[in-house]
């Protein structure tokens, strides 16, 4: 198994947005003026393995639109077949392509994949339920052009901390596990690599790993009680496994996974 951290260009969002503030400033500071962080990347991660190239999501277009509280720097260039030509990957081998979660900087990218896109059946119903339809007009945030994922069930039982998962690979090694909170439907996966180590894809279900440690519902999630438990949980997992944790947008992942930099319950408590 290979695992490749590609990035298809650098978000900059609010303070408020890593470090949200209580009751209802938790969402509102986002719409008021406050400091920026610095530029963090949009990783898409690319699996090879048992002869099959999967995605875990697709990254942000150059077409991006900045809103109240993310800006985004992304060239043509960096676009998911710019990301996959620097990996010296080909965009036309990919078999299939999960989707952590649907937020524009996760999904834009899908213009460029001809094969199957999965998604948890439960995002793709969130998705379609009034607030985020509304939200994405707002924020003049569509839907890609032809975006139309097909489901997946959280069927497979219990995966380590995780009560929920779905098997991705015909060996198990590829794994989607719930964890919502930064979104209802959010699933992480995890993937069983050559040293037995699980090198868990998390998308957003936190920012970065300070966010774990720290044990903090973001700004967006719709309810910070369901957040913590998954943060929880994948703490739990993180503790009884040895794993390299990856989340999206947190500029040391790709150097935890070139490193094969594990935690444990001493990393977790810094």
């Amino acid at each position: 198994m290979k695992i490749h951290a590609l990035s298809t260009g650098a978000v900059s969002v609010k303070h408020s947005f890593l470090f949200p503030g209580k009751g209802v400033r938790r969402q509102l500071d986002l719409f008021l003026p406050g400091p920026w962080s610095a530029p963090l990347p949009i990783h898409v991660w690319a699996i090879e393995h048992d002869g099959v190239l999967r995605l875990v999501d697709t990254g942000e277009s150059a077409a991006a639109r900045n809103i109240p509280f993310a800006r985004f720097a992304v060239t043509r260039e960096q676009e998911l077949p710019g990301a996959m030509a620097t990996a010296g990957l080909k965009l036309e081998d990919v078999s299939e392509v999960i989707l952590t979660h649907a937020h524009g900087d996760h999904i834009d990218g899908t213009v460029h994949v001809r094969g199957r896109v999965l998604i948890n059946e439960t995002e793709l119903r969130y998705l379609s339920s009034p607030f985020p339809s509304v939200m994405r007009r707002v924020l003049r945030q569509p839907l890609p052009t032809g975006f139309a994922p097909e489901t997946f069930s959280l069927d497979d039982g219990p995966f380590g901390a995780f009560q929920r998962s779905h098997k991705l690979s015909a060996d198990g090694r590829i794994v989607a596990v719930d964890t919502p909170g930064h979104t209802p439907g959010h699933v992480s996966v995890i993937c069983v690599d050559d040293s037995d180590r699980h090198v868990m894809l998390a998308g957003d279900a936190t920012d970065t790993l300070e966010q774990l440690r720290s044990l903090r519902a973001d700004a967006v999630a719709p309810d910070p009680g369901v957040h913590v438990a998954t943060l929880e949980r994948i703490r739990a997992h993180c503790a009884a496994h040895p794993t390299v944790y990856l989340p999206s947008h947190d500029p040391e992942s790709a150097s935890r996974l070139a490193h094969a930099a594990v935690l444990g319950e001493t990393a977790l408590s810094r």
